[in-house]
């Protein structure tokens, strides 16, 4: 009687219960009619009927039957960048073996672990799973899109109905950049499968992670890079746990001018405490009436430098270091491979931009009678004086 109104009035709630509205109008979750069980794979979970009042005049092996091909599609298009990476079109070899990685990992993976199949691939090979919108950053492959809260929540749930854990599953807050793990004995493989991996003191949403790692490369000079104070927004952090953050990446800090600030004041014996505050300065003064106010302007303290860790990442990333002749996997902007579109060579060497623009030249020859000659209107004259 229910079957043909289910699919759309189906629900899957962070509890792991599908519930059953009658009316799309309501906000509710309506009848539960089946829960979510553990399964062959995290993917793949299984569900088991409920006793419901709504659902016991049905056919419950239909019902069951029905219900469970709904969560697969479910599952299927809620992880659609995930589901794609199992597509016929990737072709056999590293490219197929780079897919079935990152899909059993649920779309994020060190790079460390593919980097042998990455120096496999041709540009063809590569172009296949460019079209996957796989990132492969410099520490970490992954999928962007799902990075959406409703895919954040979802894998959470499969991940501890899989480890036989209790539900509602932990996750962070819908959109959030990062949180502090300060004290927390958390599992650092599950946040990292949900999109959340674990540096340091903080959880952090793998595309903003992967943002400051990219500026980390690109800055870097002779082995080294300065941090900066957008490195810390972009975490969501201060700038204490930014520094700790780079340091669990591997990163080494070798000058901090805050250290040499604290030190110039314990020689005035001024106490500091916390972090150093910018200094104001007065950028200009303006008329209040009789009195004068001085505008203060905070200047941002300078950061930290650090020594890159040393590595493949490092080679590829910093300027000073760069040993490898093949061209880069990724060049830390928006495109994950470089470009396919092939350099103009101009067809000939009128084409040249350095040659001069060719000037064109009209001569004409103009016409003269020879009776207007200066000479000739002179032997005129000298004749009309002789016949005088």
């Amino acid at each position: 009687m229910i079957l043909n109104s289910l699919d759309k009035q189906l629900t899957l709630g962070e509890n792991g219960a599908i519930s059953w509205q009658r009316d799309l109008t309501n906000p509710m979750a309506g009848d539960v009619v089946a829960e979510v069980k553990k399964g062959e794979t995290v993917l793949t979970p299984s569900m088991s009927l409920v006793d419901c009042a709504a659902t016991k005049d049905e056919d419950q092996a239909a019902l069951s039957k029905f219900i469970s091909e709904w969560l697969a599609r479910y599952i299927a298009e809620a992880l659609l960048p995930l589901t794609n990476l199992k597509a016929d079109d990737i072709p056999v070899g590293a490219p197929q073996e780079i897919a079935n990685k990152i899909y059993d990992a649920l779309g994020i993976i060190p790079r460390a672990d593919l980097q042998s199949l990455i120096a496999q691939m041709d540009e063809d090979q590569r172009a296949s799973l460019r079209t996957k919108k796989i990132r492969f950053g410099p520490l970490l492959v992954y999928l962007p899109e799902l990075n959406k809260p409703a895919a954040v929540r979802l894998r959470a749930l499969l991940l501890t109905l899989f480890n036989d854990k209790d539900l509602p599953a932990e996750a962070p807050a819908d959109g959030i950049v990062s949180f502090s793990v300060e004290g927390k004995d958390l599992d650092k493989s599950y946040y990292q499968s949900i999109g959340y991996p674990i540096y340091g003191p903080r959880s952090v949403r793998v595309d903003m992670l992967d943002r400051v790692i990219c500026a980390v490369y690109d800055s870097a000079k002779d082995g080294k890079f300065q941090a900066q104070h957008q490195m810390a927004e972009w975490l969501g952090s201060n700038i204490a746990d930014l520094y700790a953050v780079l340091t669990s990446m591997g990163h080494t800090k070798v000058h901090d001018p805050a250290d040499e600030a604290a030190k110039a004041e314990e020689a005035k014996d001024v106490k500091s405490e916390g972090d150093k505050a910018a200094k104001p300065k007065v950028e200009a003064v303006l008329p209040a009436g009789d009195t004068v106010v001085a505008k203060p302007v905070f200047e941002k303290p300078q950061l930290a430098t650090f020594a890159l860790k040393k590595g493949k990442a490092m080679d590829r990333g910093s300027a000073g270091n760069a040993s490898s002749a093949k061209p880069r996997d990724n060049k830390f902007s928006n495109s994950n491979f470089k470009s396919d579109k092939k350099k103009f060579k101009p067809k000939s060497k009128s084409h040249n931009k350095n040659r001069e623009p060719k000037q064109n030249v009209y001569v004409a020859e103009a016409k003269s009678n020879p009776e207007d000659s200066p000479f000739a209107i002179l032997q005129q004259l000298k004749t009309a004086d002789k016949d005088k």
